[in-house]
């Protein structure tokens, strides 16, 4: 992976100044933990001609642009909380790591309150140290997959007022529909719930391998992307696990820093894939062959590239 053991250098460094951008964006939300923003397009809405919406309604796929449909200014009451989305994944436990995407939305003009006019990408432990003691409940005990919508009380510049937040629980191993691929150097299997290197052939290939495990359906990403994934990582002579990311959570990689290998092989896949990949050692730590397994989960820059795109 190319230094795969720092991966996540500076991330706790990281966390007090993005704590205080998240404090502007929701007060209750201290997230301590974040270190990717992510930069999505969300997008207010309303029905065609005048007509005005007179309930919450948000639509929208998971952990891309939410589109909020509401009344403005938004009725003031007591804080809700709907789920809107029911997640297929794993249970969210106390202490685990998560991955969440939360916009917020002024109920008295509708825009985006997030920093910078965006959706924040947030990786953090399910505790309320990391999550606070508001957050921690929407989080623990749904499961992956989900959407949370709450609206709620809050205070603008002394004025009262109510705010709309779209909380999507990403998952943090991707989920999907098991392929087999064709000359697979590596054996991969799913033990409690997590990919593990079963076994492999006995002669290491000359030359990079890659297996599609799980076809993702989102956006493809190049080799110059910065891609929030899960990884393992066994060295080929041994079978030795040198790296394995699913014990404390995803982590952001600069595939432009990665191997050589993994470069080539992981530019133009998919966002959802999970990868097979044999690197030799020419083309990886030079000392041996490295067998890899990698979860595309989340691109920080998508929306950005979508944007450039739409200006063109």
């Amino acid at each position: 992976m190319g230094a795969h053991s720092s991966v996540a250098t500076g991330r706790r460094r990281a966390s007090l100044s993005w704590q205080k951008r998240l404090l502007r964006m929701w007060p209750a939300f201290a997230v301590a933990a974040v270190t990717i923003v992510a930069i999505v397009l969300a997008v207010f809405v309303l029905p065609g001609g005048d007509a005005k919406p007179r309930t919450l309604k948000v639509e929208g796929r998971l952990g891309a642009a939410p589109v909020a449909e509401f009344p403005i200014p938004y009725p003031e009451g007591k804080q809700k909380v709907r789920t809107t989305i029911r997640g297929s994944g794993q249970v969210v436990k106390p202490g685990q790591p998560v991955l969440l995407n939360l916009t917020v939305f002024s109920g008295e003009t509708g825009e985006i309150l997030s920093p910078d006019s965006r959706p924040q990408l947030i990786q953090a432990s399910a505790t309320t140290d990391d999550l606070t003691r508001e957050m921690a409940p929407l989080v623990i005990g749904r499961t992956e997959g989900s959407r949370v919508v709450v609206s709620r009380p809050a205070k603008r510049s002394g004025k009262d007022t109510m705010e709309i937040a779209v909380l999507d629980i990403l998952p943090t191993a991707i989920i999907g529909e098991k392929l087999d691929p064709p000359g697979a150097p590596a054996k991969i299997a799913i033990e409690n719930s997590l990919p593990q290197l079963v076994s492999r052939v006995d002669k290491s290939p000359d030359s990079p391998y890659l297996g599609v495990l799980v076809k993702g359906e989102g956006n493809q990403i190049s080799s110059t992307d910065k891609v929030v994934v899960q990884y393992g990582v066994w060295n080929w002579s041994d079978k030795k696990q040198t790296a394995y990311t699913w014990q404390n959570g995803p982590q952001l990689v600069d595939i432009a820093k990665t191997f050589p290998g993994v470069r080539e092989l992981v530019a133009d896949q998919t966002l959802g894939s999970r990868l097979l990949l044999v690197i030799p050692a020419d083309q990886a730590s030079g000392t041996d062959t490295l067998i890899v397994v990698m979860d595309l989960l989340a691109q920080p820059d998508q929306a950005r590239a979508r944007q450039k795109e739409a200006r063109k």
